[in-house]
């Protein structure tokens, strides 16, 4: 049996659990140089999130602006680069907001998902797109992901950069425009384009994990991966699992005994290490 990936979401923070109720905790904020840094001392792969600034830089947050971060106001795409560099994280200014390229540095070929985030610039998810992939060309960094592109996000990417592993984001419901159905991501349109399979159950048990359909992927992707996201990530969303602990791990457990998914992302690290 194939071990399973631990997958950080947003790197290793401190303390793990659900962001909500420990953001206003943080030993080490998600989304930092030391967060990584401790997925990486564990062996981990990591996923986390990439944006566009004012100046065509790149930079590794998840929310569009740096309210939740710092305390201040200001939108990161209409910040250069130099302005998010004095930004501090307001429980300890040590912490700042890394760049795309600090992160793949310091990645020493870990495994990284890089997520497409977008502004209000119609073209900033090709943007950021087009950044990872030259960036993974640029640090020669393997087993890596883009997931979250739009499929015409996609085809456009996939024609520059044929060799680049394009995760779909698989849900119950075309819940966002990068969130795609089965039906839909079964279809050639999508094989022809993407290569991997993120898969992502919202709100409904089963409708997305459950070995028939895990199955039914695999084989229509047979080169790429499928990566999982652990139900406490859809807290928002209210998935019946996001706040029950023990039901995640008996999931997890389920999911892993398949032996056809190659990660799990997930806020509860050492936890999933625990059961691996």
């Amino acid at each position: 049996m194939n071990k399973v990936k631990v997958i950080a979401h947003r790197g290793n923070f401190l303390p793990e659990g659900l962001i909500p109720e420990v953001m206003d905790r943080y030993v080490v904020p998600e989304n930092t140089i030391e967060a990584f840094n401790k997925a990486i001392e564990n062996g981990w792969a990591i996923e986390t999130d990439i944006r566009a600034t004012k100046d065509g830089n790149f930079v590794v947050i998840h929310d569009g602006d740096i309210k939740r971060f710092s305390g201040n106001y200001g939108l990161i795409e209409q910040m250069d680069l130099n302005q998010i560099k004095q930004v501090t994280c307001k429980s300890n200014p040590q912490f700042k907001i890394p760049t795309l390229d600090e992160l793949c540095r310091l990645s020493k070929n870990t495994s990284i998902a890089f997520q497409i985030k977008r502004g209000a610039d119609l073209k900033s998810g090709i943007k950021v797109g087009q950044a990872v992939a030259q960036k993974i060309l640029q640090y020669n960094l393997k087993n890596c992901i883009l997931f979250d592109a739009t499929l015409e996000e996609a085809q456009l990417l996939h024609q520059e950069f044929p060799w680049l592993n394009l995760s779909v984001s698989v849900g119950e419901k075309n819940y966002s425009p990068t969130v795609y159905t089965p039906n839909q991501v079964l279809s050639a349109t999508f094989t022809s384009v993407f290569s991997s399979i993120w898969a992502d159950e919202w709100k409904i048990p089963a409708s997305i994990y459950n070995k028939d359909l895990f199955a039914q992927l695999k084989s229509m992707y047979p080169r790429g991966r499928i990566d999982v996201i652990s139900p406490e990530l859809h807290y928002n969303e209210a998935h019946p699992l996001s706040r029950d602990p023990e039901g995640i791990k008996k999931l997890w457990k389920e999911i892993i005994a398949w032996n056809i998914v190659a990660g799990i992302c997930t806020d509860y690290p050492t936890t999933l290490e625990s059961i691996l």
